[in-house]
């Protein structure tokens, strides 16, 4: 079982489940490895301070506005 801190969890909550059509339910618990790059790029900016959970937020609601007709 993959061992997820808060940011984790929050990052899959905000990107993964919401808006990643390559994830399936569960993933995070099944596989070590379940961070695709634009995930890793995601936490690490959040980590250096480069972008905020709020920001992220933001950013996801703009791509469902832009993805509807």
């Amino acid at each position: 079982m993959a061992d997820l801190d808060e940011l984790d969890k929050k990052i899959l909550e905000i990107v993964c489940r919401a808006r990643c059509k390559f994830y399936k339910e569960g993933q995070e618990i099944r596989e070590n490895e379940y961070q695709c790059g634009a995930y890793k790029v995601l936490k690490l900016m959040i980590e250096k301070g480069q972008l905020t959970l709020g920001d992220l937020k933001k950013m996801s609601a703009q791509v469902i506005k832009a993805a509807l007709p």
